[in-house]
Parts: structure tokens; sequence; C-alpha cells
């Protein structure tokens, strides 16, 4: 039972962070809505591109980490949780994202090649990726955590973001759902900000 309980949390705290609004959204979105839904999905492998190196160098990293130094993982377990705290609150103190400010000039084409290169560099060169992996891995990596358990971790993230730029590309190249999601995105925002919240508090408490 811990073993699917850690699973499912992996898995839901993955989604909120593919959810939630930042530069892979963003560039997503831009590609998605600027010039087609074809570059959108290649911009969405890009960024599943740039993730597998995120995840390879933090979950090795942690494991090697557990091993050396046991206060210092401790000391980064703690500052992950107030981290996922920082997002959360974040997330409740921001404002609708107004779709129509991210479209591109018409007329514009862009490459498969150029729209993938786009999506693992917007990725691989965010900060914040490889401090949230830090963040929410260090919540779940002990050391007896096995290696195929790490690989599951990682595999759930990986899955999960990919499949979400996915559904986002097919979504946001649809008028039905540009006027949706203009009008509930500051209630996404809300809910998504109190979950990461109620997590990072029984992260610090476990």
């Amino acid at each position: 039972m811990d073993h699917f309980l850690s699973l499912m949390a992996v898995a839901v705290v993955s989604l909120l962070a593919a959810i939630s609004p930042g530069p892979d959204f963003f560039i997503v979105l831009k590609n998605s809505l600027g010039f087609s839904r074809r570059a959108g999905i290649f911009t969405a492998c890009g960024i599943a591109l740039g993730l597998i190196v995120h995840l390879f160098y933090t979950v090795i990293g942690i494991a090697i980490l557990i091993a050396e130094n046991a206060f210092l993982y401790q000391l980064i377990k703690y500052a992950g949780a107030i981290y996922l705290f920082y997002m959360g609150y974040n997330s409740l103190r921001s404002s609708s994202v107004h779709l129509d400010e991210y479209r591109q000039p018409k007329g514009r084409t862009l490459s498969d090649f150029e729209a993938l290169k786009q999506g693992v560099l917007t990725n691989l060169l965010n900060p914040k990726v490889a401090v949230f992996f830090v963040s929410l891995f260090s919540q779940f990596i002990t050391v007896d955590t096995s290696m195929w358990l790490k690989i599951e971790y990682a595999l759930i993230n990986w899955v999960i973001s990919l499949c979400w730029f996915l559904f986002l590309v097919c979504l946001v190249t649809t008028d039905f759902f540009l006027k949706k999601m203009e009008r509930f995105q500051s209630t996404i925002d809300k809910l998504m900000g109190a979950a990461l919240m109620i997590l990072s508090m029984r992260m610090l408490f476990i």
C-alpha cells in the first residue's frame, strides 16, 4: 500500500507541476496558437526529451547524496517541502492567463526541428525544473529505495508530463477550449496552489 500511495503522490504532484503555467507551458501554448498543432506536438516532444536529462541526474544525484551525507539530504528534503509550499502560494496568487497575448504573427512557419529544439532548450535551461525534481524526489527516495522504484518515479513523471502537453496542444487548438480555459484559469490556479501547499505541509511532518 505504501508503494502505491507513493506512486500516486508522485503522479499527482507531477500533474500539478505540468499543468501549472511556466516556461514549458507557455512555449507549447505559443507554438500551438501561433503556428500549428503539429508545431505544438513537436515542442511538447522536445520538452519530454529535456525532462529525460533532468530526471536522470536528479534521481542518480539524490541516490548518491543519501549514501554520502544523510544530514545534507535531510536539509534538502525540508528545503524541498518549503519550495513546494512556495509554489503553491504563488499559484494561489497568480491571475488568469490571457491566451491571446501569446499568439504569434500570422504567416510565419516553424519547422519540426525548430519546434523540437525550442522545447528541449526551454526545459533544459529552466533552473526551476531541476529544483522542482530535487524537491519532489527527495520526499520519496530513501537509502532503501530500489533502483526499479526510482525508475518508476521518473517514468511516471515523464509519461504524465508528455501526455499533459500533448493533451494541451490538442485542446488549445480548438476555439471551444480557448474560451473555457480563459474563464476558469483562476480557479485552476487556486486548486493547484492549495493542493501543493497541503502536500508540502504533509512532507514537513513525516
